[in-house]
């Protein structure tokens, strides 16, 4: 069945992204970052600021991003399982 991604393949595409004040970040399953961008308007937030901004989007990213791969999972394991 051509164009059809296996559950991994599926696992692996999972993005997640999450902005504010002029910065999002884009996240993978693993909650690691795989994309980071800032418009102009991040440039006026302070340094420590800034620093804790991008933390907290990253953790709301990376929730979203398991949320994602738990439906996933969801399509093919009992869901008794996903939840112990």
């Amino acid at each position: 069945m051509a164009g059809v991604m296996g559950l991994g393949e599926r696992l692996d595409a999972v993005r997640a992204e999450a902005s504010a004040s002029g910065v999002t970040v884009v996240v993978d399953l693993h909650g690691k970052p795989v994309d980071l961008s800032f418009t102009r308007e991040a440039l006026a937030v302070r340094p420590a600021e800034l620093a804790a901004l991008v933390r907290r989007l990253a953790d709301e990213a990376a929730a979203a991003a398991v949320a994602q791969g738990t439906s996933i999972l969801a399509d093919v394991v009992p869901p008794h399982l996903l939840t112990s």
